[in-house]
């Protein structure tokens, strides 16, 4: 139980920092808020999550049968790490150059917020590289513990999305325009540091797997 739960929090943190970082789903998440109320957050991390469900069962499949060849774990972890260190040091200058949370910017969507959190997930590049880097690593961590592993991954993943838009729905809904930058940039400055750790975490277990390979 206790390294499922710890693939559950670290899950959450890394999905966190991601989620923190402003993108098209925040600024969709904005405009549905001012729509439709405190809901829209959630409702659009369900959109966002279907999606990433259906490639993380895809990438499941596909990732089973390579779970004993130690050079491609091996690879997948170095890729993985390496992602996760670009992940870092972009939160870190993005703190450093005074990066802020703008919750009045309103954006229409006209889908409403189910759609438009699948469609936010298609519609980026960078979420197919995050799944087939730090996703990939993550999942062949998560099948050495078989289902319970996989599903402790994925609610962590998903749950650091449900916070944090719904804080952001609330917030909106309650005519907030910012959130503090004080306590934003420690948030980040906490993530960018876990991130850091998790990354020589996950490139030390790459080599590893290489060296036995």
């Amino acid at each position: 139980m206790g390294v499922l739960l710890g693939i559950f929090f670290s899950s959450f943190g890394i999905g966190l920092s991601g989620a923190l970082m402003p993108g098209p789903l925040l600024s969709v998440a904005v405009a549905e808020s001012y729509k439709k109320g405190f809901w829209a957050g959630p409702v659009l991390v369900i959109g966002h999550a279907i999606p990433e469900l259906v490639l993380a069962v895809f990438f499941t499949l596909g990732l089973n049968k390579v779970l004993h060849n130690k050079v491609v774990v091996g690879v997948i972890g170095i890729v993985g790490g390496a992602f996760l260190v670009w992940l870092s040091v972009r939160i870190f200058l993005e703190v450093r150059q005074g990066i802020s949370v703008d919750l009045e910017a309103k954006k229409e969507v006209g889908w409403g917020p189910l759609v438009a959190g699948m469609w936010a997930s298609l519609s980026n590049p960078g979420w197919v590289v995050w799944w087939a880097t730090i996703g990939a690593r993550y999942i062949l961590l998560s099948l050495d513990h078989g289902i319970a592993g996989l599903v402790f991954f994925y609610t962590g993943h998903v749950l650091a999305d449900l916070v944090w838009y719904s804080l952001v729905s609330f917030l909106v809904s309650r005519g907030r325009g910012r959130i503090s930058d004080r306590v934003y940039h420690g948030v980040l400055y906490a993530c960018s540091l876990m991130v850091l750790v998790f990354a020589g975490l996950f490139m030390t277990n790459g080599i590893m797997n290489l060296l036995k390979a």
